[in-house]
Formats: structure tokens, C-alpha cells, sequence
């Protein structure tokens, strides 16, 4: 609705522009109220930490299709959905995988960042929790595993995940060079 109508457009700027510089670590006491300690909440500030990048990108990767590509798939008769699907995805969709490598970045360090400050959630520590654990008890060493840790997954996603994505997409659909 926010590629179609002027409304749309005016209401996602402004949901976006209140929520976006919003801190999702800083949402947690209220996800830790509403939802209790658990998966849940962890949930909650995840969708919050990756909403907006993955709004603002999607957005202005449909408003910047070429009027060209519109046209075309106008000319060949593409109604509603089919045109959306046929043309105006592929064509935005360089915006929408840069707005999930971005919303991927969020998630990750909310997920990290929420272990560290809330603790556990559920029966069991994660990353987050392990840092912040070896941290009062000195472990130094540890804290450095850790944080190697993070690094690593988040090379292993970006190297195997988002790469093969752009592969198999973008570069293929000639539109963008390969590195």
C-alpha cells in the first residue's frame, strides 16, 4: 500500500521515522512484561530490530523501478499481482536483499545483546549469555571465544547464505557485476 498510494507512503515514513531509531534491546523490559522471560519475548524485539530496515528497503527498492519496467509489463498485459510478482520484484529486489542482510545484522546483535542484559531465555544460555557470564568471572579467554564466535556465524551467514542468494538472483539477473 505505501508503493501505491500517497497515504501509504505517509504512514510508513511515519511509523518508520518514530520506530526505526528505536534501540529493540531498549523494548525488552516491555516484551519481559508482556510476554515473560522465554522465546517470546526475544521474538518480539527481533521482529522490532528487523521490521524497519527490511521496510525502508523494500519500499525504495519498488519506488525505484524504472518507469520503463513498468510499462513493459504493463504492455504485456501483466494485471495487478503478475505485475508485481513478474517485474517490480525482481526489478526491487537488490533493495529487498540489502534490507535482509541489514535486518539480518539487527536481529543478530538483538539476539546477542538481549542474552547479555536479560540473561536466559529459556532453559538455556546462548552466545550473549556465555559472554557476559565469562565477563564476571574473568575469563578472558573466554569472553574473546565468544566474540570469535559471533564473527564466525555471522561470516558463515554472509559468505553462504546471503552470497549463494545473490548468485542465484541478482548476478544472475545481470543486475549487479560480480566481485
Amino acid at each position: 500500500m505505501a508503493v501505491t498510494t500517497r497515504i501509504g507512503a505517509d504512514v510508513l515514513d511515519t511509523v518508520t521515522a518514530m520506530f526505526n531509531p528505536l534501540p529493540a534491546i531498549a523494548l525488552m523490559p516491555l516484551a519481559l512484561l508482556w510476554f515473560g522471560l522465554g522465546v517470546k519475548a526475544l521474538v518480539f524485539v527481533i521482529v522490532h530490530s528487523v521490521l524497519w530496515p527490511m521496510s525502508l528497503n523494500t519500499y525504495t527498492g519498488f519506488v525505484t523501478v524504472p518507469e520503463t519496467l513498468r510499462r513493459v509489463g504493463r504492455n504485456w498485459g501483466l494485471p495487478g499481482w503478475r505485475l508485481v510478482l513478474g517485474i517490480l520484484l525482481p526489478a526491487a529486489f537488490p533493495y529487498i536483499l540489502s534490507g535482509l542482510k541489514i535486518g539480518w545484522a539487527f536481529a543478530w546483535r538483538t539476539i546477542i545483546a538481549a542474552e547479555m542484559v536479560f540473561g536466559v531465555a529459556g532453559s538455556q544460555g546462548g552466545l550473549g549469555w556465555f559472554i557476559y557470564q565469562n565477563r564476571f568471572e574473568m575469563n578472558t579467554d573466554l569472553v574473546f571465544a565468544g566474540l570469535l564466535t559471533v564473527i564466525l556465524i555471522g561470516l558463515v551467514v554472509e559468505n553462504l547464505l546471503f552470497k549463494w542468494l545473490e548468485r542465484r538472483t541478482v548476478l544472475r539477473w545481470g543486475m549487479s557485476a560480480a566481485r
